[in-house]
């Protein structure tokens, strides 16, 4: 299944409600899920970013009504990259 690592940041209004992130935590576990993924990592970052999640879904369709599900609410947006297994990655760059 393909990998996602998203790099989140809080809104003002996600950070005027921070006491609530355990709740939406919960709430975004279960977006995932729903759409057929499966939460592998999460971090909180002290940074430009607030949280980092490593995220596999069934597919970029998937992955994109997720994280558009999750951003819907305003108090947090996302910066998302594909996560290529390395043994993959470096196939690719023989072949360039």
């Amino acid at each position: 299944m393909p990998v996602y690592v998203t790099l989140w940041k809080y809104t003002r209004d996600g950070l005027m409600d921070i006491r609530n992130t355990a709740g939406r935590f919960e709430a975004v576990k279960k977006i995932i899920e729903s759409h057929g993924g499966k939460l592998l990592t999460i971090y909180g970052l002290v940074g430009e970013y607030d949280i980092m999640t490593i995220i596999e879904m069934p597919d970029k369709i998937a992955f994109s009504a997720t994280i558009l599900k999750i951003c819907s609410s305003g108090r947090i947006a996302a910066q998302s990259m594909n996560a290529i297994p390395i043994e993959e990655f470096l196939k690719i760059t023989r072949e360039v």
